[in-house]
């Protein structure tokens, strides 16, 4: 009877450690920010929150500009390093960089040969 409680408790632990584990996504919750490239403007100040329920909230707002502030919210995934974010018909994605980073990648490829910032950094 010792033993099979032994082997429940440790089914028990093993499990919500397991799914403790593939429900988190480590460094990746949280707000990132910076200023994106524009084409017409001296950037795009841009903050993006990653919710830990697979939300996120993004604020854009364009320098130099009289407009208001571009909210977007959606879903967003993980797949291997690289987050696949949607609001509705709009889709886009970044690279997680490091814990601390992430960078625009169209199409899930990450720009290169270029001197721009494609960077957000966590807040």
């Amino acid at each position: 009877m010792k033993k099979l409680l032994l082997v429940i408790f440790i089914v028990i632990i093993s499990t919500t450690a397991v799914l403790s584990f593939s429900c988190s996504r480590p460094g990746l919750s949280g707000t990132f920010e910076g200023t994106l490239p524009c084409a017409d403007c001296p950037g795009i100040q841009t903050l993006i929150t990653f919710n830990s329920d697979g939300t996120f909230y993004m604020e854009e707002t364009y320098l130099e500009r009289s407009v208001e502030p571009v909210i977007t919210e959606g879903k967003w995934v993980l797949n291997g390093d690289i987050i696949t974010c949607t609001a509705g018909d709009y889709r886009f994605e970044y690279k997680l960089i490091s814990e601390d980073e992430i960078k625009w990648a169209p199409d899930g490829e990450e720009i290169t040969g270029t001197d721009l910032n494609w960077s957000l950094f966590k807040k």
